[in-house]
């Protein structure tokens, strides 16, 4: 068991890095069609959502969120449960921003305004997350 932990957080540490993700989504949203602006949407949550789970696979050693398994619902749990205001917040950004990446990839209802009048938002919660992390990063909260 130790041993297949041990790989498994080896091939963490080479992952892809999600922040880009993030610029994608401003290379799409720069060509505005709805079909650019619902995938940017779900480009910038990916990009928060993924950065999460790396910060709490590495940085914090919580090895458990490596399993994707209904990873959405654990990482947003673990974060609004948080003692740091920090976490926290990025818990509840999160949650606001996987909604709206539900809608972008699913809603056949809402359209081109829907979209576009909540892009500013999602982007700048995004990026919110990003720098945050980061800053957690090289940071970390103290374990209560």
């Amino acid at each position: 068991m130790v041993y297949c932990r041990s790989l498994l957080f080896r091939q963490v540490l080479k992952m892809f890095d999600f922040s880009h993700y993030y610029d994608v989504g401003d290379y799409l949203i720069n060509i505005p069609s709805e079909a650019n602006i619902r995938s940017g949407i779900s480009r910038y949550y990916y990009s928060g959502l993924c950065c999460v789970r790396r910060y709490l696979v590495e940085t914090m050693n919580e090895t458990e969120f490596i399993n994707g398994f209904n990873i959405h619902k654990r990482i947003c749990d673990r974060l609004i449960n948080s003692c740091d205001d920090t976490e926290a917040s990025i818990g509840e950004k999160l949650i606001q921003l996987k909604e709206l990446r539900n809608n972008a990839d699913y809603d056949w209802i809402l359209g081109f305004d829907y979209f576009n009048e909540n892009l500013n938002n999602v982007q700048r919660d995004s990026k919110i997350i990003l720098e945050q992390i980061e800053a957690l990063r090289n940071s970390p909260p103290l374990e209560l």
